[in-house]
Order: C-alpha cells, then structure tokens, then sequence
C-alpha cells in the first residue's frame, strides 16, 4: 500500500529546520488562521482554568454542544464535537462507508485521503481555471452517476471560492431524491461577512443527508488545541458518538471553545479587520508584475505566480529563504505548479510578504 502522505501548511518546526531559520523568526502565511490570535476571553478561560488538566474532559462536551447549538439554533442532539474537523471528516466516512466518492478538484485533501483509508473509490469533479474554479451544479448532476457521497468545501480551499446557498440547497436536494450524502465543509465561512447568502448550516434539520463540517480552529486562532463540530441527522450523529475516542475534545478546547463563541466583540472585529486587510493584500499583490491573484472571499488569496517565470516550488523557496512561508499549491490534486496561497496577516506583516513578493522577478 503506498505511503499516505498528509500535506499542510503551517509547519514551523520543519520550516526552521529547511532554512536555518529560529521559529519564532518565521512569519506564517501558510496557514489560513485568525490574525488578531484567540479571543483574550479563550485565554483567560484556559488560564483561571489550569487545574482542569488533573481531571478528564468532559466525553460528550456538554457545555460546548449547548452553546453551538443556542448560536447556531440547531437541536443539541445534532451535533458532534471533534478533535478538529478533521477527525469528524474520517469518522464519518467510517460511519457512512460510501463506496463511491465525488471530491471537486483542487480542494482539501483529506476527504480523499479519509474515503481511500475507507475504502472508497474516488470520482474527481475538475473545477476548471477558465471559469475560475468555481463549483458548477450542473457538472455535480451530469456526473455523479452512482456515486453515494459528494463533498463540497464552501469556501473552497485552496481557491477561495464560494458556492451560493440556493445551489447548495438544490444539491442538497436532488442528492437526497437519489440517495446520496452531501458533506458540507464550512470551515472558513466565518470569515465571510455576508454569510448567510452561503452557509447551510441551519438546513441541517431539514435534510437527513446533509452533514456540515464546522471548524473553530481557524476563526478562533487555536490550531494547536484542535476543535470542530460536525452537524447532522441524529442517527449520523449517533453512530460517529458511539466509535470516537470517548475524551476526543481536551479540556482547554471545550473551554476555549466556549468562550470564544460567546465573544461577540471580537467575532465582529475579526471579521472587519480580516475584510479590510484582504483587500489591501490583494490590491497590493494584483499590481505586482507576473502575479494574478483571485478576488478573495476569506482570509486567504490564491495567487498564481506564473508571470513570474517561476515555478510555486520555487516561489516558496525564495520567500522560505527570507523567512516568509507560503502555502505551494502544487500537492493539491489538479492544479499545476504554478499556484500559492497566502494568508491575510496583519497590515506590516503583509508589507513584508508584498515586498518580498515585489522582488521575486523573472528568471
């Protein structure tokens, strides 16, 4: 069986040791996390909290379900926490045990890697560059045949892109009329100031064959403590409870969890600041010779740096070089290497990526 091998941004550790570089030296943009960091309510959270590791997490994380469920006004019972998204993502698979699976192409990599570890035969769906790799309907309806399960990454990652609401619902619809699940990862849609015109999450108790994948990890800025929620039928729900590490959700998780959906304030300013700063970022980035970058909806740009003469290997080489990490787009299925993304950080770390960008030239 060939080696899995799991490709991500955000590796520091390995990063330092590439280029010789302190940690701490190294800014970040390969990974599309919160700028302004956790909410100052998480920490303090975790910090009056310290005692709560000499005691086991909650199992069924109570407190975080019932807060999710009162903002999301969703029934507790249908939803799950997790240790991230994606653990939800390979614990449904288990649960569902489709035999056959559409994933667009390019997007996130591990629905693939979790419907193979499962068993599953992959069915690609090209997103194509001419149309700016946005989702069309009508290519999910002419070609998922006997598929059983068809997952959607709104927005899209890497590219950015988001799928309207009506499209997704008149998915969500025909797939049910046919039998086959839809899995709806929203893991960036906090980011989207006018998400309502896209997110599904309150269709869940609507469709039994509609699974929402929320993350909290990006939005919340704490990567390193791991947290999603999977929302679903009850019987979904159920079942990935029943064969999931039975602690799955550390302590500081849940508590941070909790806290930071319960900060308003600083949702809000995230969600200002990251708007204005992403539109900076791409201003900057568009006037700079032999990039295109794409129209961001998130907090984060897709950029293709053909124009350079460069391949995205290369581009994250010299950037790695002056301590600036990007994301090669280059290990997503599909996309030919000549693609990066980058993350919106605040306004002088984003002076330094567009100076450096600036001086990348041609061969």
């Amino acid at each position: 069986m060939a080696v899995i091998k799991h490709i991500h941004g955000g590796n520091l550790r390995e990063a330092a040791e590439k280029y010789g570089l302190e940690e701490k030296s190294i800014l970040d943009f390969s990974a599309n996390i919160n700028p302004l960091g956790p909410s100052p309510k998480a920490i303090a959270a975790i910090t009056s909290n310290l005692d709560a590791v000499t005691h086991y997490p909650d199992p069924e994380a109570k407190l975080l379900r019932q807060t999710a469920a009162r903002l999301l006004n969703l029934p507790e019972e249908l939803i799950v926490a997790g240790n991230g998204a994606v653990e939800l993502i390979y614990l449904l698979m288990k649960v569902l045990g489709p035999r056959n699976v559409l994933i667009p192409a390019p997007t996130f990599n591990e629905y693939e890697i979790a419907a193979k570890i499962n068993g599953s035969k992959i069915k690609d769906l090209l997103l194509n560059e001419w149309e700016g790799f946005m989702l069309n309907k009508q290519d999910i309806f002419n070609q998922w045949g006997d598929t059983d399960l068809l997952f959607i990454c709104n927005p899209n990652n890497p590219t950015g892109c988001l799928t309207q609401r009506k499209d997704l619902r008149e998915i969500i619809q025909k797939a049910g009329q046919l039998g086959k699940y839809v899995v709806i990862d929203e893991a960036f849609m906090d980011f989207v100031p006018d998400r309502a015109k896209y997110s599904v999450v309150d269709l869940v108790p609507k469709y039994d064959n509609l699974f929402v994948l929320y993350s909290l990890t990006k939005f919340f800025a704490f990567p390193g403590l791991r947290l999603g929620l999977g929302l679903g039928n009850r019987a979904v729900v159920q079942k990935i409870n029943e064969i999931r590490d039975p602690w799955n959700v550390n302590c500081f998780a849940q508590l941070a969890g909790v806290a930071s959906l319960l900060d308003e304030q600083y949702i809000d300013s995230t969600v200002a600041y990251v708007s204005e700063e992403k539109s900076y970022l791409f201003k900057k980035i568009e006037a700079i010779s032999g990039l295109r970058p794409y129209s961001p909806s998130v907090n984060y740009i897709f950029i293709n740096v053909a124009g350079t003469g460069h391949s995205s290997a290369e581009v994250c080489r010299m950037l790695g070089r002056q301590g600036i990490l990007v994301r090669d787009c280059g290990s997503y299925k599909k996309l030919t290497p000549e693609y990066i993304r980058a993350a919106v950080r605040k306004r002088e770390e984003n002076d330094k990526l567009i100076e450096a960008l600036s001086m990348l030239g041609r061969k």
